[in-house]
């Protein structure tokens, strides 16, 4: 964590830098004509562009240091039933500290048209691995004091050096049970 904390520092640092001159320039004492504003809020667009693509690239670069492509695994989370909102979910490997994600409002309905979420990203060395998983969900036309639907899952992944990517899914067993189950589906981008 002393390594992220460094980079976000330099990060920060370096953002200031960039902008601490425009901050003065900013303010002039006079008015500046109409063509030589607009020249100056191009100018700023610009750097602001170039400081976005700076910290893009500076966050690439982190997550290559913390997670290198032969030990990261990257767990996301999806619902397949429709109207099903996921409060929270745990994901734990090879019993270490469960990473514990806590939906809000916006990301559960979220959820429901965009797929996944990326819930966890962790190291993992080559080899067979395990994880279990637990979820808390409500449909979103739940009754005041209603339960919540809950379940959990445990299997075996294989970590090769490649990057893993594992996606874990709420589904029903059956066309209109209501029973869910959580399955697993586990993917790796080509070389």
């Amino acid at each position: 964590m002393t390594e992220r904390l460094q980079v976000q520092t330099w990060r920060a640092c370096l953002v200031a830098a960039i902008f601490l001159p425009f901050a003065a320039a900013a303010t002039p004492l006079q008015q500046p004509p109409e063509a030589d504003a607009l020249e100056l809020d191009q100018a700023l667009q610009k750097i602001k562009e170039q400081a976005l693509d700076i910290n893009a690239e500076a966050q690439r670069a982190e997550d290559e240091f913390l997670y290198p492509d032969f030990t990261r695994v990257t767990v996301y989370f999806g619902v397949q039933v429709k109207g099903l909102l996921v409060k929270n979910v745990s994901v734990s490997v090879d019993d270490g500290t469960p990473a514990y994600y806590q939906f809000s409002s916006s990301e559960a309905v979220a959820l429901q048209k965009q797929g996944l979420y990326p819930v966890v990203r962790l190291n993992a060395p080559p080899g067979t691995h395990r994880i279990r998983a637990q979820y808390t969900a409500q449909f979103a036309d739940a009754k005041t004091g209603e339960a919540p639907i809950s379940g959990g899952y445990e299997a075996y992944f294989n970590k090769d050096l490649r990057p893993a990517n594992l996606e874990l899914y709420v589904s029903r067993e059956g066309y209109l049970s209501q029973t869910f189950s959580l399955k697993m589906h586990e993917w790796r981008a080509e070389r």
